[in-house]
């Protein structure tokens, strides 16, 4: 609102006040909460289970390297500090937080078809050879 900035009144009354109204407009990547952004990076199911790196553009144009733990489950945040928005009338910016999601692939090749499966045939040995909390605390109380 700016004071006697607007259109002076009808028979020569004082001039009226401004109203200015912004809308942001949605960003077709980011959503801002204050000087925080949130972002979905869709990851492949094998850059979650075995890690890697990629890029994002921040708002600003410059480039982000977001790197990926081994192990990493869908809907982990990772955030990347100082890489936000600025920080109005201060020093500084906000951080970025990245939202995985994990692609789990839903056309496989024969030879995927054929990893995955010897995948699933090593979990069940490893699962075999270590038995579970409850197993263990049974067998430790006599059960």
């Amino acid at each position: 609102r700016l004071t006697g900035e607007g259109e002076a009144g009808p028979r020569g009354a004082p001039a009226g006040d401004l109203y200015i109204f912004l809308h942001v407009a949605r960003h077709p990547v980011f959503q801002r909460e204050g000087t925080t952004l949130h972002a979905r990076a869709p990851i492949s199911f094998a850059t979650a289970a075995l890690g890697g790196e990629f890029s994002i553009a921040g708002p600003d144009g410059e480039t982000h390297t977001v790197r990926i733990a081994p192990g990493t489950q869908s809907g982990r945040e990772i955030r990347q500090r100082g890489a936000g928005m600025p920080v109005l009338q201060g020093r500084g910016r906000g951080d970025m937080v990245i939202h995985v999601d994990v692609q789990v692939p839903t056309r496989l090749s024969a030879r995927q078809r054929e990893l995955l499966e010897a995948l699933r045939e090593a979990e069940g040995e490893a699962a075999e050879e270590d038995p579970g909390f409850f197993s263990k605390m049974k067998a430790a109380f006599g059960g």
